[in-house]
């Protein structure tokens, strides 16, 4: 019997519902904010808040408003 190493183990949150538009694969939560994203909050003056996807297969990435 085998051991399971639950340090070592990695989830990512998907969305559900929104596909890629590229290639139709998952979006992950990802920490890396782009500048249109962050000029948006800046402008708004943190009303609005964007979040940041990008595609499990291309890496494209995805700003949510």
């Amino acid at each position: 019997m085998g051991l399971l190493d639950l340090d070592k183990i990695i989830i990512k949150r998907t969305v559900i519902g929104i596909r890629c538009t590229s290639c139709g694969g998952n979006l992950l939560t990802t920490k890396r904010k782009s500048i249109a994203g962050r000029f948006i909050k800046g402008i708004s003056l943190g009303a609005i808040k964007p979040a940041y996807y990008e595609c499990e297969n291309c890496k494209k990435r995805f700003v949510l408003l």
